[in-house]
């Protein structure tokens, strides 16, 4: 598991993230620690999935079953903070105008909004760095891939749809635990092969007992040559 964080002193700067993630992807290719990525996105309301983060049982059972083979991103924040700063403005604002119409003294008529999150700009940035559709709702896991420059060359969506704490961390476990497994069998040798990998995890994902795949455009199409490629992964052909 590795956490992003984004704390109360610090400006969400979508350079940075980028490059943390990135780098972060490098690194652990690079040192053997995971084969594929994933992450966690959920918007920090969603007390569920936050319970199920904030648990160390819970975590470090994902974090043992991601191993070696899939890096987990999740944004460890303090919305908290955020939260409790915004509704303090917001109600000092009603207050204000609640003495000046109390007065006679006109207020200004526009509306009163509270700033985004440094989640909520996590999450933008993440559907806007992977293209992905405004309106999808959270939570849910996004597993991706990065080829040898560093670019995201493929990834999928599954939704996250249990509401109960213990049914939605059977869910989350389960969807690692999938793509984990599918993989199990790779040779060492062929670990390089990204896309073929990638494509193992999107089949041991879906046919998983829990999932919802959210994005059409990702879902898996097996042709006779790309059968042919996975069974020499896992064989250790050329």
């Amino acid at each position: 598991m590795v956490p992003i964080v984004i704390n109360e002193n610090q400006q969400f700067d979508e350079e940075s993230f980028k490059d943390f993630l990135v780098q972060t992807c490098r690194q652990h290719k690079l040192e053997g620690i995971a084969l594929a990525f994933a992450f966690i996105v959920y918007d920090f309301d969603n007390h569920t999935i936050t319970d199920i983060l904030e648990k160390k049982n819970y975590l470090n059972t994902i974090d043992k079953i991601s191993g070696k083979t899939l890096s987990v991103f999740y944004i460890n924040s303090q919305d908290s903070y955020y939260k409790k700063r915004q509704e303090q403005i917001y109600q000092d604002e009603l207050r204000q105008r609640d003495r000046n119409s109390q007065s006679g003294t006109i207020s200004f008529l526009f509306p009163i909004t509270r700033k985004p999150t440094p989640t909520d700009n996590a999450i933008d940035f993440v559907k806007s760095e992977f293209e992905l559709d405004e309106n999808i709702k959270t939570p849910f896991v996004l597993f991706f891939q990065i080829d040898s420059d560093d670019n995201i060359s493929d990834s999928f969506i599954v939704g996250l749809k249990k509401d109960k704490l213990e049914e939605a961390f059977l869910e989350l476990r389960d969807h690692i635990k999938n793509a984990v497994e599918s993989v199990d069998k790779v040779l060492p040798e062929n670990y390089s092969n990204d896309q073929e990998i990638f494509n193992l995890i999107k089949c041991g994902v879906k046919s998983g007992k829990f999932y919802d795949f959210m994005n059409e455009k990702v879902k898996l199409k097996l042709g006779i040559g790309t059968i042919i490629s996975l069974v020499k992964l896992i064989a250790g052909g050329n």
